[in-house]
């Protein structure tokens, strides 16, 4: 029986396509560069999630992630600009910026309503619940896991533990791991941590990506909605 459910934010919860798209759009109208074209989005996305993989590695901190994510992205489309400021204006940006996934309206108070919820994600914590209250999300979070706060990121064990550590912390009957799901989007972070962890574990494959060979995950789902009925029979 599934009692708390670990739910990542960024592509799962809420569209980090959505306010990447519209942030460059109006960035590159703002910096003066070439028009936002369709095209650039995946070479957003591809700079960020290798980027992103290497700090889920340990091989390259945040900090340094803010150096040289637009660098890159403004390397591979052969724009010259100003890397430094467009990438302070794209984290600002995003601050105010929390489009939902589709069907997340109707499945976080869902969810809410019948588990310990609790966010479990890798990012700026200030950011990060900022954009849930603007959802109208965050009510129902009993406990929000945020790397910055909790002191490690997925997929490392760590973070696992210590959220487990907090959300069992003067429970009586302690919530075990085979009762936790972690629903996520990154087969790098949120699966490959939850099954480390020994956490039932859904990937939301969104994009319908192709999973890799030797990653056993328990759910797959491409829409939320779906993830409801798998705990509906669990």
């Amino acid at each position: 029986m599934i009692k708390a459910v670990f739910l990542d934010i960024d592509d799962t919860v809420l569209d980090f396509e959505a306010y990447v798209r519209l942030a460059l759009r109006e960035g590159f109208d703002r910096f003066g560069l070439p028009p936002y074209r369709e095209e650039m989005l995946p070479v957003f996305t591809g700079v960020n999630n290798r980027l992103w993989q290497r700090i889920e590695r340990g091989e390259m901190t945040r900090e340094q992630l803010v150096d040289v994510r637009f660098q890159t992205v403004f390397q591979e489309l052969g724009i010259t600009g100003d890397a430094r400021a467009f990438e302070r204006y794209f984290r600002d940006a995003i601050w105010d910026c929390a489009i939902p996934v589709a069907g997340a309206a109707e499945m976080v108070p869902w969810l809410g309503a019948r588990y310990i919820l609790c966010a479990a994600s890798n990012g700026p914590y200030d950011q990060q619940r900022a954009r849930l209250a603007l959802s109208g999300f965050l009510p129902w979070f009993r406990h929000l896991f945020i790397n910055e706060e909790i002191g490690w990121q997925k997929p490392a064990r760590a973070f696992f533990d210590e959220a487990i550590r907090r959300l069992n912390a003067g429970r009586e009957a302690p919530v075990a791991r085979s009762e936790i799901m972690m629903i996520g989007d990154s087969l790098t972070s949120d699966m490959r941590g939850g099954i480390d962890s020994g956490l039932v574990t859904c990937y939301f494959n969104r994009f319908h990506a192709e999973p890799p060979t030797g990653m056993r995950v328990d759910y797959t789902v491409s829409r939320l909605e779906a993830a409801r009925e798998i705990l509906e029979k669990l």
